[in-house]
């Protein structure tokens, strides 16, 4: 099913029945990567998993859509299917925009955050690989080599940037860039926090930084786990979600 944002076509589902549940997926990722979790908790619950633009089954927009529009986009959606008080899960970019929802909204019950990004910290080789990047991509654009500036465009950044089309990357970059500890810290509803111990993506540091910044968060380790616990310890991290839920 579809549901339409600025224009865009929203793909969305909806499993079961109850209480409403909305799954917002990760970078790179679509609503797929929550099925496995979907078909336990719709046995309580009423399951949205909707794609972001630009992924699944959804179409890419050719504006920029920063964090804020994609909370923009969730407000709508529950607007128009008249959701209330729906929990909120998102992992990784998804608990981004959930927890910029989450930060404006009252209509909400629960968010839940898997490795959810939002701590910009500050990293010096990456500071210099910024700036080296930089420099290179001036001076072929001053020296005129095509080739090479196009070939620097292409092959930098982390492989999520590469394998992006341009308005991704700029969606990607706006996202990277914006750090959302004031967010966190306008969060009131009741908060659960699980993440991965091994995550190298967002690492474990976060996480405490983001459970010390929302009051009422509770915050949950998966051993064995890296930046997907709920596939990579799927038996650990369903027992913590249905425990959390009452399911």
């Amino acid at each position: 099913m579809f549901f339409e944002f600025k224009g865009l076509k929203i793909y969305y589902e909806k499993i079961g029945e109850g209480q409403p549940i909305i799954f917002l997926h990760g970078w790179g990722c679509s609503s797929n990567v929550f099925k496995n979790i979907s078909k336990v908790l719709s046995k309580k619950y009423c399951i949205y998993l909707v794609d972001f633009p630009g992924f699944g089954k959804s179409l890419e927009p050719d504006f920029l859509i920063d964090v804020k529009g994609m909370a923009d986009l969730v407000l709508s959606f529950i607007t128009y299917f008249d959701i209330d008080m729906p929990i909120v899960v998102g992992h990784s970019y998804g608990g981004r925009v959930a927890s910029e929802y989450a930060s404006k909204n009252k209509n909400i019950s629960k968010l839940i955050l898997i490795d959810s990004a939002g701590i910009k910290s500050f990293k010096f080789s990456k500071f210099i690989k910024i700036k080296i990047f930089k420099f290179k991509k001036m001076f072929y654009k001053l020296t005129k080599n095509l080739m090479k500036y196009n070939n620097l465009l292409l092959t930098s950044g982390s492989d999520d940037y590469i394998n992006s089309s341009m308005i991704k990357k700029k969606m990607l970059v706006a996202a990277v860039n914006y750090d959302q500890r004031k967010v966190f810290k306008r969060i009131r509803c009741d908060t659960l926090i699980i993440w991965g111990i091994n995550d190298n993506s967002t690492p474990y540091k976060d996480g405490r930084k983001i459970h010390r910044l929302i009051n009422n968060s509770e915050f949950v380790v998966v051993p064995d786990a890296g930046h997907f616990p709920f596939l990579e310890n799927y038996i650990f991290f369903i027992k913590v979600l249905k425990s959390y839920l009452g399911v």
